[in-house]
């Protein structure tokens, strides 16, 4: 015993004394001292604490129970530094960012047909090197899940990344910075609710490092509602003017003969502007926004070729307020007299 022990280590006594002497002494001292217990086993407790009271109580040469050893992982507790961690929240409409990224394009050169989603991968080549479409899921390790939507809003209307990382143009962002800041943080809530896909793309290989893009016009907090106003955004982020504007030599669009009508590969898109001959002109809004959303002409007869692919894929989901918005836009527009078809 620890505390006989201690009394043990005192001076021997080099005089002699009768046994009831040092019997009494002995009691003397007991008596005066605290009780003499044994020492408490080390409290595994301490490191993982059972629910429920154990079966018999760990002592020095007993064994505590299999889930009081201190090889017993403890549940985790949060940290300080945890708790003020900031939770990641998207607060847009994940359904409003469906649409408008579906008028977009749906952001299809993301989707990856092996994987299923907009995994990304897509190689794109040209002078200014190679570039792969990035994951846009939100898988944590390859894709925007340890994005916030601020910073999901940046990469679609500026290109810019934390740190100022630059996206290359390929990436449309300049059409995408009329976005209103409410139609951003919806498309970046639509990507956070995708089923994240993990799939590391292979990193660009330019010729030159992007040139920061400052949008001339700060984006407003919601979307116009006047029809022009709104048309002219839609009409922008859905990129008419990629095929209906034909380039110069250099590859920059001809701005003399915007939405003119240009040809696309092996088609013709047409004049969309309100001439009178070659265009628009003769049309009325209604009958603009009616072949925009289901192809057919005012004389009955359907469009064919990459527009009714167009229809299929996204336009037939405008509402009938976006349809006449870029009708009524397409009517304000200066009439060119141009006909592709020649």
């Amino acid at each position: 015993m620890r505390f006989l022990n201690t009394q043990n280590r005192s001076k021997p006594v080099r005089w002699s004394i009768g046994l009831a002497l040092l019997a009494a002494l002995v009691l003397a001292i007991g008596a005066c001292g605290s009780p003499a217990t044994p020492a408490p086993a080390e409290p595994a407790a301490e490191v993982a604490a059972p629910t429920e009271a154990p079966k018999s109580e760990p002592t020095a040469t007993t064994a505590p129970e299999p889930e009081s050893t201190a090889t017993a992982e403890p549940e985790p507790e949060p940290t300080a530094a945890a708790a003020e961690e900031p939770a990641m929240t998207f607060t847009g409409d994940p359904d409003a960012g469906q649409y408008i990224a579906t008028l977009t394009g749906g952001c299809g050169c993301h989707f990856n047909r092996e994987l299923g989603g907009l995994a990304g991968g897509n190689k794109f080549e040209g002078p200014f090197g190679v570039v792969y479409a990035r994951n846009i899921t939100p898988d944590m390790e390859t894709g925007l899940g340890g994005y916030s939507q601020e910073e999901i809003a940046s990469f679609l209307r500026t290109g810019a990344g934390p740190g100022g990382w630059q996206l290359h143009p390929v990436m449309p962002y300049m059409a995408f910075s009329v976005l209103s800041d409410k139609e951003a943080l919806d498309v970046a809530a639509y990507l956070h609710s995708l089923d994240a896909i993990a799939n590391a793309v292979p990193d660009r290989e330019l010729t030159s490092d992007p040139a920061p893009f400052t949008p001339a016009v700060a984006p407003p907090a919601e979307a116009p509602t006047e029809p022009v106003a709104r048309g002219e955004e839609l009409v922008t982020i859905a990129r008419c003017s990629g095929c209906h504007t034909p380039n110069n030599e250099d590859g920059s669009p001809n701005m003399d003969l915007m939405l003119a009508g240009a040809t696309v590969r092996d088609s013709i898109a047409a004049n969309i502007t309100p001439d009178d001959e070659t265009g628009l002109g003769k049309w009325t809004v209604e009958e603009i926004a009616t072949l925009m959303r289901t192809g057919t002409r005012p004389d009955g007869s359907e469009v064919e070729g990459a527009m009714a692919q167009q229809i299929e894929r996204r336009f037939n989901l405008l509402t009938e307020d976006d349809a006449l918005a870029i009708a009524a836009y397409l009517k304000s527009i200066p009439a060119v007299n141009h006909d592709p078809f020649e």
